[in-house]
């Protein structure tokens, strides 16, 4: 707030004030808070709805306190002890955390918050969740039978968000959304490719190697080579396993997800 309008803040609480009461000992509040026209109170006795700037508060306030009003009568109010000498300034911040209320149809929905390391659950639907910032990700609703709903977070005090959930149809598949930001086990992923990839190329080397000794067999007739073909058989087979495991544990963190 500019110098300017502060000052005008405080001349209009000035002149604001009943004469009766020019005795009034005062304590100046700067108020910085990111609700407008919130109400404030000096213990019980109800100043005004205010926006952030300067404010007489009487100096045998005990208590600050701060609370919305309108559709955001849900949210809690904020407290501050008044701890100053008439004459003082007191620099209050009360600023309100963000309140997230999300609802479904059918309830009973698991409400996931994406993040940049992953997926949180933060309960079933109905729910309330709180932060002090907006949300970077998105809030996702899970639930059998349905097709799962992701929603964008609000930036207000109260945002509340009402979800009516499509039912899946009986040819639909019901599958988990994956964020994107899940990269918790991706490595895991990468590895399994990576086994199956080389297992199998070494597996087609091998194989390739004991049939041509296998025709060099039957042409020839050297027992010499019965060995070397079982042994390369034997590596392909082994090469196989190692592929058809890799393979396995892709899908398996597929159908996990």
């Amino acid at each position: 707030m500019t110098r300017s309008l502060r000052v005008a803040a405080t001349c209009t609480l000035f002149f604001a004030t009943p004469a009766s009461s020019s005795a009034q000992e005062w304590v100046i509040v700067d108020l910085n808070t990111n609700v407008l026209d919130a109400v404030l109170f000096a213990d019980s006795l109800r100043i005004r709805a205010v926006r952030p700037g300067l404010y007489q508060i009487p100096s045998r306030t005990r208590v600050l306190r701060l609370s919305v009003q309108g559709d955001d009568w849900s949210v809690d109010p904020l407290e501050m002890p008044l701890r100053a000498e008439p004459g003082d300034t007191v620099h209050a911040n009360l600023a309100f955390p963000l309140h997230h209320r999300i609802e479904s149809v059918p309830h009973g929905a698991r409400a996931f918050l994406t993040l940049d390391e992953g997926r949180v659950q933060i309960g079933q639907t109905p729910v309330v969740y709180t932060s002090t910032e907006p949300p970077s990700g998105s809030f996702v609703l899970e639930h059998g039978g349905y097709m799962p709903a992701e929603i964008t977070p609000g930036r207000d005090v109260w945002n509340q968000y009402v979800v009516e959930m499509r039912q899946l149809a009986a040819d639909e598949v019901d599958f988990v959304k994956v964020s994107p930001h899940d990269r918790r086990y991706r490595w895991i992923d990468w590895s399994a490719a990576f086994v199956a990839v080389a297992a199998g190329a070494a597996s087609v080397h091998y194989k390739f190697r004991a049939d041509r000794l296998d025709d060099q067999y039957r042409s020839t007739g050297d027992p010499a080579l019965r060995p070397d073909i079982a042994a390369l058989d034997d590596r392909a087979g082994l090469s196989l396993g190692l592929m058809q495991a890799g393979l396995g544990v892709l899908a398996v963190r597929f159908i996990l997800r």
